[in-house]
């Protein structure tokens, strides 16, 4: 069954968040959704869980996954922080014994995760709207639902922008911390890099080392709390501190 637009719009016309989330969690169920999360994170050092989070997962496993500071060693928490594309858990090498690029913790974390419910689901990176980061999980207690899952990711894609458009506003009813503090050079530096110039050629225009510049942009990426000199640039860019 896929997503009709007038449904998707209808999200938009909840008056509350718990309003919003009933009427998430009815149409997610009428497409064989058992359960969703939408969260949005923001770029704080030593940050343990998002921002702001709603959705329908478990209530006990929500708690362990932050008790046990499973937000850092996720996977597809990382694939959301780098990419725009959605991604499908767990897959065949998530689970595979002996798979150096997955900690045995994160390992740990999908055989948890499917004990509490969450046997298979896909996740899609969101962008824009005022957060740096977020996403959206849909998730069932059928691992065999995977395949399908990764067949309706296009649909489920647009169902989890939807979410966001409704839901984003509910992320600032509390008051946000500020932006971290960055020397000019930093900001300097983050502006060439979004304009797509190498650390060589920031050197040049700046009349620094390229050394020193990739300094200035490691130490922006600190402050930012991502790894990489992209994830700093969109930070940079979604907080207004340079331009795009």
């Amino acid at each position: 069954m896929n997503f009709q637009l007038d449904q998707l719009q209808q999200l938009s016309t909840a008056h509350t968040q718990a309003e919003l989330a009933r009427a998430v969690t009815r149409l997610a169920r009428a497409h064989g959704v058992d359960h969703w999360c939408y969260a949005l994170d923001l770029p704080l050092i030593d940050q343990r869980r998002p921002q702001f989070l709603m959705g329908g997962f478990p209530q006990e496993w929500v708690e362990r996954y932050f008790a046990q500071d499973y937000l850092r060693i996720d996977p597809v928490v990382a694939h959301c922080h780098a990419h725009a594309t959605p991604i499908v858990w767990p897959t065949r090498r998530h689970l595979r014994r002996g798979e150096k690029s997955l900690s045995l913790a994160a390992r740990r974390l999908f055989r948890e995760a499917a004990e509490h419910g969450l046997k298979s689901g896909i996740s899609i990176p969101i962008h824009g709207l005022g957060c740096t980061w977020g996403m959206v999980s849909f998730a069932s207690s059928d691992p065999r639902q995977a395949d399908e899952l990764a067949d309706r990711a296009a649909d489920l894609h647009l169902f989890a922008h939807y979410i966001h458009e409704a839901g984003h506003r509910y992320s600032h009813a509390t008051a946000l911390p500020p932006p971290p503090h960055l020397t000019t050079r930093e900001l300097e530096c983050l502006h060439w890099a979004a304009e797509g110039k190498t650390s060589w050629e920031i050197g040049r225009v700046l009349g620094v080392s390229e050394r020193t510049v990739v300094f200035h942009l490691q130490n922006a990426a600190q402050k930012f709390g991502v790894n990489g000199r992209q994830p700093a640039v969109a930070r940079a860019i979604a907080l207004g501190m340079i331009e795009p």
